[in-house]
């Protein structure tokens, strides 16, 4: 039978009855047109990357021409039965055809540039390998030949090849290529930033020209109207170039929160900074915590924006706690210097922002797609969750939404699209592992490429370090502090700028044994202090306040006790967060919040970028880094007489002492450290507590001292105890192996992961379970720990019921469980493994599959317990 292809007109979206609806060339003319107006806000980045609008549209457009094909075409039946289609298409010749439509557009296209363009072969493979990517996924280039194989091309009884389809794909593209512009007639390499970013726009301009609220699925638009409707589309989500007010001064930039409070004026270290970053490049900005590091990045910001520098802000922290916190002060930068704009407001993101940030889903076209479910959840996943602040203008979040722009992950490129041009200001550079920190190195690489301006910020970050992140050995030499260093995009290194320091604060040190600290910290609370107690590890934590909960019950008037960790469910951490960070942040003298005497015990989550001005510091021993950040959240801010004579941080002793762990061998040092060996590396705990041991105490001065600790604690020396020299090689092959894994990793050819948060973005060698935290489960119908309730029914995805969910959900070691399998019902709304935990009244906690000898237990100031044993003891394994 022979196919009459002028009275076909090919399907590209089904209406919601299944029928065919929006055609191929009114599809992809919708999406070109979409993306050509999404390049149109970016003229400075485009000729920078050697694009202009009309080709990205055409690009754009093409991404679906390989929807004329058999193998797609046959997906839906009534179009079949409409061109009397029915029985040839169930011939062998239609069933083998390619089904994958992303591959035989990039097929079509490579043939279209290989015939029209004046380029190397190698160019129009990659220029055809961004399009053909368009659903996340890569396929690898090919010579013409080689590709013809798998793209679709189906094959009459004598086996030859039928090329009418890809006469007719090219007629199409060729149609849209009058309308839109001209294809690409530049060579181009993998390794080219403008591949990527191109790749990212289509991927987003499709999702947004697939939205029916814009583009009807059932209705085929005459250009000038599909102009106008993308036109809107972009505007409407926020996708326009910022518009900021220009010639704002300091003061402007960061308004006081009270009307009749004093202006903001810069010190020194802002100063400096603003003279220093001038153009694109990469710099590092370390002072001491507390300095204003946040304003002077942002400032800077401000400034390359109002130059038409950069296109936008991304503000990237360690954690989920600390960006959460950021986010108010940048929100506030940012509604100042665009005022009456529409999306003047950052958008938060990391994996949990959408749980507080509200959002709509959008409508997107029924489709019999390649993988229609999984195309419908990556849309809403850009366009109804926080990632989409990746895209807008102005961003908040954790720095592993950036690092998937690195990883082999799942739409990597959209990243790159979302982060190019802008100001990326990465802070607390100092806080991550060999592995985080080699994705880092990478992530720099590609954003310089794409003509961002990073901005790095630490209080804490060694010479070496910063030599690493500048790519260069210029500025290994400098060790004042405050410091500014860089060079610009150009290579030109700048010269390093000193900033004059704030007065130095005596802080003095102590190692105290546990008990006589608690004791001691008690008594202080009592007269009023207010003590920040910070552990290791979770289950320290926990056991740690449980003490301070007994000595509680002996006292008419205790003081206020409070726990922060992160196995607590979103919506009581968040609860926890608010209540501490109003109690001993800035104003809590002022508003009343500060409590007359309080002991907070803590992990890490309180370590960096929080705001908390505690009058005592207890600690466990960390490396000598993370001391000094948990130094910064003690006399944070000037408040007059405070309940205690100076400013004293206790490092709570080992149990063997400096000269015992210098005769033990690797195992037993490892056993004598606890927990904390699993948290941080043995090596580096040996240096720490060896630079800041004293028989009597000592006194450290902040900042002047920092440097000095820093570079002493890390320092390359020789003639170590055997049993640390064991752990230094062990720490050196763990820095070699996390830097491999990390270049492996990064490998855009392996097979792409899922982009979620903390996927190959972390060293995490611990599984974990989601537990969603419920009162009760009846059919379909669960009742959550915070009291709202989900009907788990029907096939329609719920917003309100993922939320609901996710807001009661909590991470645990999946070595917990003897036997595990994912929860059915609610897998669709929780990513990952998960298992619904019932809580008793008592406390107790149900989920089915537990090892015989371990147990849960949830208290609403605790969390949840880890226990093992008859006893229900906490347990101290080292996964917490």
């Amino acid at each position: 039978m022979t196919i009459d292809f002028e009275k076909l007109e090919f399907w590209a979206k089904t209406t919601e009855a299944g029928l065919p609806g929006l055609s191929v060339f009114h599809h992809t003319l919708n999406v070109g047109n979409v993306a050509y107006h999404i390049a149109l806000n970016r003229h400075s980045l485009l000729s920078r990357l050697k694009l202009n609008p009309p080709t990205i549209a055409v690009m754009a457009a093409l991404h679906d021409i390989g929807k004329i094909s058999q193998g797609f075409q046959c997906k839906c039946a009534a179009w079949l039965e409409q061109h009397s289609l029915t029985k040839i298409s169930s011939l062998q010749a239609w069933q083998n055809c390619e089904k994958t439509h992303a591959k035989v557009s990039q097929f079509t296209v490579q043939n279209l540039l290989l015939d029209a363009c004046n380029m190397e072969p190698e160019s129009a493979y990659y220029w055809a390998m961004a399009v053909g990517a368009h659903h996340g996924y890569l396929h690898r280039p090919s010579d013409r030949d080689g590709l013809k194989k798998t793209a679709g091309m189906s094959k009459d009884e004598n086996g030859q090849c039928d090329a009418a389809w890809e006469q007719e794909r090219q007629r199409v593209a060729k149609q849209l290529i009058e309308h839109l512009g001209s294809l690409p007639g530049t060579d181009i390499d993998l390794d080219s930033p403008s591949l990527w970013w191109l790749a990212g726009l289509i991927s987003v301009a499709d999702w947004i020209g697939s939205d029916t609220n814009n583009f009807p699925a059932d209705r085929n638009l005459k250009h000038e109207e599909s102009q106008q409707r993308a036109r809107q589309a972009v505007e409407a989500i926020g996708f326009a170039y910022p518009t900021t007010q220009s010639g704002l001064d300091f003061s402007q930039l960061f308004p006081p929160e009270q009307p009749e409070a004093r202006p903001l004026s810069p010190n020194d270290l802002q100063i400096q900074a603003l003279e220093a970053i001038t153009e694109p490049g990469i710099y590092t900005i370390e002072a001491p915590m507390g300095m204003g590091k946040t304003e002077a990045a942002l400032a800077c910001a401000y400034r390359l924006l109002s130059e038409g520098k950069a296109s936008g802000i991304y503000f990237a922290l360690p954690t989920q706690v600390t960006s959460n916190r950021i986010h108010k002060r940048v929100n506030r930068f940012i509604q100042a210097i665009c005022p009456g704009t529409v999306t003047p407001s950052t958008r938060l993101i990391h994996a949990n922002s959408w749980l507080i940030d509200g959002i709509n889903l959008p409508k997107l076209s029924a489709t019999a797609s390649d993988k229609p479910i999984e195309d419908a959840r990556a849309a809403n996943d850009w366009f109804a969750s926080p990632k989409r602040a990746l895209l807008a203008p102005f961003g908040v979040g954790t720095v592993d939404q950036a690092l998937l722009a690195v990883v082999a992950a799942k739409h990597f490129f959209v990243r790159r699209f979302g982060l190019a041009g802008k100001v990326v200001i990465l802070d607390e550079v100092h806080s991550y592992d060999f592995y985080t920190g080699s994705l880092i190195k990478g992530l720099c690489k590609i954003l310089e490429e794409l003509h961002c301006t990073l901005i790095l910020l630490s209080a804490t970050l060694t010479s070496e370090r910063r030599t690493a992140l500048l790519g260069g050995t210029e500025t290994c030499q400098e060790t004042a502090y405050p410091l500014i260093t860089g060079r610009q995009t150009n290579g030109a290194f700048i010269t390093p700028r000193p900033a004059k320091p704030p007065k130095d604060k005596p802080v003095h040190i102590q190692f105290k044994e546990s008990k006589e600290a608690m004791e001691q910290a008690w008594e202080k609370a009592k007269q009023g202090a207010c003590v920040l107690w910070i552990c290791d590890t979770i289950s320290n934590a926990q056991d740690t306040f449980s003490q301070f909960e007994g000595m509680a019950q002996q006292e008419n008037q205790a003081p206020a006790l409070g726990l922060l960790h992160s196995r607590f469910p979103y919506y009581r951490r968040e609860e926890l967060e608010n209540q501490w960070m109003e109690a001993l942040g800035k104003d809590g003298s002022v508003n009343g919040t500060r409590p007359n005497g309080c002991i907070l015990v803590s992990t890490q989550v309180v370590e960096q970028s929080v705001d908390l001005d505690a009058d005592l510091l207890i600690t466990e021993l960390a490396p000598t880094d993370m001391l000094l950040q948990r130094i910064g959240r003690m006399w944070r801010h000037e408040r007059g007489p405070r309940p205690v004579e100076r400013a004293e941080c206790w490092i709570v002793q080992e149990s063997a002492t400096l000269d015992e762990l210098r005769t033990l061998g690797k195992d037993n040092i490892r056993k004598a450290l606890g927990a904390k060996a699993s948290v941080y590396a043995p090596y580096v705990l040996l240096r720490t507590l060896e630079e800041w041991s004293s028989p009597v105490g000592r006194i450290i001065q902040i900042p002047s001292d920092i440097r000095n600790l820093l570079e002493k604690t890390y320092a390359e020396r020789e003639n170590e105890p055997k049993g640390w020299e064991d752990w230094k090689q062990e720490n050196q092959g763990d820095e070699y192996s996390e830097k491999m894994m990390a270049d492996m990793e990064s490998n855009i050819w392996n097979p792409l992961l899922t982009d979620e948060e903390g996927k190959k973005t972390r060293l995490i060698e611990i599984e974990t379970v989601q537990l969603i935290m419920a009162q009760s489960l009846n059919k379909k119908t669960i009742v959550l720990l915070n009291g709202d309730s989900a009907n788990l029914s029907g096939d329609v995805f719920q917003i309100n019921a993922a939320r609901a969910l996710n807001r009661n959900v909590l991470k645990v070691d999946k070595n917990i469980f003897s036997a595990f399998k994912t929860e059915e019902l609610t897998k669709r709304y929780v990513k990952g493994k998960q298992a619904i935990a019932i809580v008793q009244p008592d406390g107790t906690v149900t989920v089915a599959g537990l090892k015989p000898d371990k147990s849960l237990h949830w208290q609403n100031d605790r969390g949840l317990e880890n226990r093992r044993g008859k006893e229900g003891k906490i347990d101290h394994e080292p996964c917490d």
